[in-house]
């Protein structure tokens, strides 16, 4: 049978008060019959106590140190240059996600149904939302995607995506809006989407929340210009 692995990549940036919990959940975490994983944490450059929680994990982990603050897409693009996996993982340092959610996404993969496998906040009316805005700002970019590139999600902006080693290369540096512009990407070569209900604890600005209001209306920029460059 042929070895499975996952590389989970983890970034992090100003996360002292998540990270050791997080990195436990995911060590943790049980994945299903065949696959092993390997977990990859960036530091983006954190200006708190988060390295020195970090040097405790680097007898089991890869733990990456930036030196400069890069943002999110950067970050994940410095980590996904050290994946050893067949598929790969983003994995926040908050613990907005819970790691146990992997195992769902890893099972559409063991079924063949997808390549693509994206953990869904608004498949299961039991998950927390959020607030109000936010939310219509990731069903609203959610709903621009779809349209301009003829797909189905019903969440986007998630996390949780699950994907081939082979399109590391589709990941772009960048903050926020890299994920989207990856979406796009994977869109254009035709890779089959599925999506998997997962739990979602959001958290308020006040406890570490990073994304703002304007990261949504550069988001939309970005989105079409991007469409507009490989479509005219």
């Amino acid at each position: 049978m042929t070895p499975k692995k996952i590389s989970i990549v983890v970034p992090c940036y100003n996360e002292e008060r998540t990270v050791a919990e997080l990195l436990a959940r995911v060590q943790a975490a049980v994945l299903p019959t065949g696959w092993e994983k390997e977990i990859i944490v960036v530091d983006d450059a954190s200006k708190d106590g988060t390295r020195d929680i970090l040097k405790r994990f680097e007898s089991t982990m890869q733990i990456v140190y930036c030196e400069k603050n890069g943002g999110k897409g950067t970050a994940v693009r410095r980590g996904v240059e050290r994946v050893t996996g067949n598929y790969v993982l983003i994995q926040d340092a908050d613990l907005e996600y819970d790691p146990a959610d992997i195992a769902a996404l890893l099972a559409v993969v063991d079924a063949h149904s997808a390549e693509v496998v994206y953990g869904s906040r608004n498949l299961s009316p039991e998950t927390k939302r959020g607030g109000l805005i936010p939310r219509l700002g990731v069903w609203f970019i959610t709903q621009l995607i779809n349209t301009l590139y003829r797909l189905r999600l019903t969440d986007v902006w998630t996390c949780y995506k699950l994907f081939p080693k082979a399109a590391v290369g589709d990941l772009v540096a960048g903050r926020f809006e890299s994920e989207l512009l990856f979406t796009a990407a994977l869109a254009r070569r035709k890779y089959r989407f599925a999506e998997v209900a997962i739990s979602y604890y959001p958290r308020p600005v006040s406890e570490g929340k990073k994304i703002r209001y304007r990261d949504g209306f550069y988001a939309i920029w970005v989105i079409t210009i991007d469409w507009l460059r490989h479509t005219v």
